[in-house]
């Protein structure tokens, strides 16, 4: 009953907190020539939607992706930021001869979000490109060309000849369609969508999301804290800590260490701004009566 009781609490507070949880964003619309109002009110909630999501992976990445990036990424999310919006409210709409100006509450799912940057390989390839070889038939419209450099360059890919992964663009059988095709270390994926940006992007995560990738990223760190009362305070700064996106990701509870004097824990965690992380855990831990020691991961 207990058990209940708490989680039906915790449920209302999440309820409550919405205003916290969702980032406000305002933007403005303009009218284009044989707009109806209700195209324009969804041009409008799609740039909305678009700029809540593009300011989540800003603090997830740290604000370290270079700005013809951000650009390119703001275009995609145009038409593919939906499957990351948990909820909305409009705030505030104004209509002018000119367009529309909408401000909303915007919810956005950072779970899944952070989930699909690594497979779009945002984390992998923030510090340097990833080489490999992209090839596509000689017949692309100017217009197509450039919604494939523009994926390329979204995605943090050097085309090089010869170099791994192999990625091969070709016309699908139906009219309209893309066929892609992924080729690694003697692995192959395929995948057909008519949209070329939902083809791309079924089969990076393939490459960007294997195990050997992963471990390959920079700043694989273990985190040690200890000082606290109960378990309890473990799992609460457990939850606080998957709340850092944008100084931390891909955080693990690995081990809880219980002792007379109290109870530590250990992290294992891949690090996205390594100041920042050292300022929200000495803003957070000491005042608590906590230590920490944040230090490479050992990977003998």
């Amino acid at each position: 009953m207990r058990k209940y009781i708490f989680l039906l609490t915790v449920a209302c507070c999440l309820l409550a907190a919405w205003p916290a949880l969702a980032g406000q964003v305002q933007v403005f619309e303009p009218m284009a020539e044989g707009m109806s109002q209700r195209d324009l009110r969804d041009k409008a909630r799609a740039l909305g939607f678009a700029q809540a999501v593009l300011d989540e992976v800003q603090v997830m990445l740290g604000n370290k992706l270079p700005e013809s990036r951000v650009a390119l990424l703001k275009e995609y999310l145009l038409g593919h930021a939906e499957p990351f919006i948990q909820g909305y409210k409009v705030v505030s709409s104004q209509d002018f001869p000119e367009g529309l100006s909408l401000t909303m509450d915007v919810r956005v799912d950072r779970r899944t979000l952070r989930d699909s940057l690594g497979g779009m390989g945002f984390f992998a390839t923030l510090s340097q490109p990833q080489p490999a070889t992209v090839v596509w038939p000689g017949d692309l419209t100017d217009e197509e060309l450039q919604a494939l450099h523009h994926l390329i360059n979204l995605t943090g890919i050097a085309p090089a000849e010869g170099a791994s992964p192999v990625f091969t663009l070709e016309r699908g059988g139906d009219k309209g369609t893309w066929k892609c095709r992924l080729s690694y270390d003697g692995q192959e994926w395929l995948a057909v969508n008519a949209d070329m940006a939902k083809a791309w992007f079924t089969l990076w995560p393939r490459f960007f999301d294997r195990p050997a990738a992963q471990s390959a990223q920079t700043g694989g760190e273990t985190l040690t804290v200890s000082g606290w009362f109960s378990p309890d305070g473990v799992l609460e700064f457990d939850r606080v800590l998957h709340g850092w996106d944008g100084a931390v990701q891909n955080a693990q509870l690995v081990a809880m260490d219980m002792q007379p004097s109290g109870a530590g824990a250990t992290w294992t965690l891949s690090v996205v701004n390594r100041s920042r992380l050292e300022m929200l855990l000495n803003s957070f831990l000491p005042q608590r009566g906590l230590s920490f020691h944040l230090a490479a991961e050992n990977r003998d």
